[in-house]
């Protein structure tokens, strides 16, 4: 297993202060001797109190917090701290990884949260994104409980089945809220998703594909988009337009929201024309912007080997969450 990618830090900064925050010693020596290289363990603190009154006196950064706590838990450190006046950005530390939970984490104003048993691979790259301004999710059910409406994520992942059996947990969630469903995908993953999704339950793909779910080739969408090596930005407008008409035409949810999942622009960074691919993804973040459409795009760990050494920034820049599947 491997961890998350890390940002490259600016230089002549100096490292960003946390601190750190649990009732259990052997985990303090161990998250502090898993920072200590990229980050300045500022102060630990080991109980919900404590931490409130530490974090007045040292100005961390960034908060890393323990959930479960005798007296004040996780949730309730993080109110403390926030009625303190208390700015850091919260990521959660916890061996819970249940949505309902999780969704808490997020609701009481977390901006990152990461299971315990897999701290060495996630928190290093969940603070990262967290100090830039992002949300980390430790599951892509987990992005339910961020938002109602729309948003942009991506999920990284090393190996095709995890991340096939947490996508297809995602878009049956999706499906039972009464969202619209589109699946832009290269055959592989679409191929997957849909055998797990008909395993599960759901009518899709062949002619008695679901109402509320539509599926699209990668390669059939990339020859529509692109031109002379640059997408057209009318065509993926044209593209944002009919899905629209879609999601309004189909969607049974409240909000009519459309989920969206995509890895089709992944051929154009392995086949050497990450520019391209970059752009796809800005412009659909502009179009949507104003829209109800959950974006997920799903990048193989492997499309960021052998390019130029910002692109995972890049890509990382054009999305509001950031997920991590782990594989074996």
């Amino acid at each position: 297993m491997h961890p998350l990618p890390r940002l490259p830090g600016a230089k002549g900064i100096a490292k960003p202060k946390v601190l750190l925050v649990d009732d259990h010693r052997g985990m303090l020596d161990r998250v502090s001797a898993l920072l200590a290289g990229d980050f300045d363990i500022a102060a630990v603190a080991t109980d919900g109190s404590q931490a409130v009154d530490i974090a007045s006196r040292v100005g961390p950064d960034v908060i890393v917090l323990d959930v479960n706590m005798p007296g004040l838990d996780g949730f309730h450190t993080k109110r403390a701290l926030d009625q303190a006046g208390s700015r850091a950005p919260v990521v959660f530390l916890s061996m819970v990884d249940a949505d309902d939970h999780i969704g808490e984490a997020f609701r009481c104003g977390g901006r990152g949260y990461v299971i315990k048993s897999r701290v060495a691979l996630d928190l290093s790259g969940a603070l990262d994104q967290v100090l830039h301004g992002r949300v980390f999710v430790p599951s892509l059910t987990s992005l339910f409980a961020l938002t109602d409406g729309g948003g942009h994520a991506m999920q990284l992942h090393r190996g095709l089945e995890g991340f096939l059996d947490g996508l297809a947990a995602f878009c049956g969630h999706s499906l039972r809220r009464g969202d619209a469903l589109c699946v832009n995908a290269t055959a592989d993953v679409r191929e997957g998703l849909e055998h797990r999704l008909r395993a599960a339950g759901w009518a899709v793909g062949g002619p008695s594909r679901h109402r509320r779910y539509l599926a699209f080739d990668a390669g059939a969408a990339l020859s529509r988009i692109m031109r002379d090596g640059v997408p057209d930005p009318a065509v993926l407008a044209q593209i944002a337009s009919e899905l629209d008409h879609f999601r309004l035409a189909t969607s049974e949810s409240a909000g009519k929201r459309l989920t969206f999942f995509g890895n089709g622009i992944v051929p154009l960074i392995t086949g050497g024309n990450p520019r391209a691919a970059i752009a796809i993804e800005h412009e659909w973040s502009t179009l949507t912007a104003g829209l109800p459409f959950l974006t997920l795009c799903g990048y193989p760990v492997s499309c960021f080997h052998d390019q130029a050494p910002d692109l995972w920034s890049r890509a990382c820049q054009e999305h509001w969450v950031v997920g991590h599947t782990t594989d074996a």
